[in-house]
């Protein structure tokens, strides 16, 4: 399945480390979008998260769904991690 970035922008301190975590086990849960992974500054109200979706609109309805405000998505085409890269396409 497809990866995205979104990126969502906060007001500091306005969500708890428990509202991410609820937010998390949802996208879980869901049958359209599914969580990938996630970083969080609280404190800035920044997080990024990289979730499994068909389509954009998939991961912007799901962010609505969740009242989760969205600065905007990204399809992933490469993923590095400690210093390999590996494509997201089929």
């Amino acid at each position: 399945m497809p990866k995205f970035l979104s990126i969502h922008t906060l007001p500091p301190g306005e969500f708890s480390q428990e509202r991410i975590e609820e937010i998390a086990r949802a996208g879980q849960r869901d049958p359209v979008v599914r969580g990938y992974r996630s970083f969080h500054s609280l404190a800035e109200g920044r997080i990024v998260w990289i979730l499994e979706a068909p389509d954009k609109e998939a991961v912007a309805s799901w962010c609505r769904k969740m009242n989760l405000p969205l600065d905007g998505v990204t399809e992933l085409e490469l993923e590095g991690h400690v210093g390999v890269i590996k494509s997201h396409q089929s």
